[in-house]
């Protein structure tokens, strides 16, 4: 007569493992077909959360500022380069509007979304200078129906922009230089 083997209790974890992981992906798959704005938004504010302890960490150990790179001045071509730097928007300028620098959010312009007023930042300039800026203003726009109207009077010598992960806005944060 054949023997029957029993299942050991230790063989069921790694496919019960398995199964958590299978159904999970596909849940998770089902919702970014569904909603990928929430998708992207949560893995948003979980980056930049990540991003604002590390430099925190950073500023507190090594003394070091979170800091931007400026590169060079354009349009959508420049800024769709995505090679970590800020491109000064020639489409922005306008009285009373400082210069803006932009960058995409997953392109390193994340960095200023964990920005608030009174952070202390560094902006690294593309000839290997570094000045020590102060954020003085944030101001959140939407995305569709906003002008350069809407940023006259931003407070600061420059601003850089990015826009939010999976929200229709974007954020402006004004910039003045500290004096050394």
């Amino acid at each position: 007569m054949p023997q029957l083997t029993r299942r050991r209790p230790h063989a069921l974890v790694p496919r019960a493992v398995a199964m958590v992981l299978i159904v999970g992906g596909l849940a998770l798959s089902a919702l970014a077909l569904v909603a990928p704005q929430h998708i992207e938004g949560a893995y948003g504010a979980t980056k930049v959360a990540i991003d604002k302890a590390a430099s925190e960490v950073r500023s507190t150990v090594f003394h070091d500022l979170p800091h931007a790179r400026l590169g060079v001045a354009g349009g959508r071509p420049e800024l769709d380069r995505c090679d970590g730097t800020f491109t000064l928007m020639s489409s922005y300028t306008r009285d009373g509007v400082p210069p803006v620098w932009a960058a995409h959010n997953n392109c390193g312009g994340d960095v200023v979304l964990a920005w608030k007023r009174g952070d202390h930042v560094a902006i690294d300039t593309a000839d290997g200078g570094s000045t020590e800026y102060e954020v003085v203003e944030v101001r959140d726009i939407h995305k569709t129906w906003s002008s350069t109207a809407d940023l006259v009077g931003l407070d600061g010598d420059l601003a850089l922009q990015t826009c939010f992960y999976g929200q229709q806005l974007m954020s402006f944060v004004g910039l003045a230089a500290v004096a050394p």
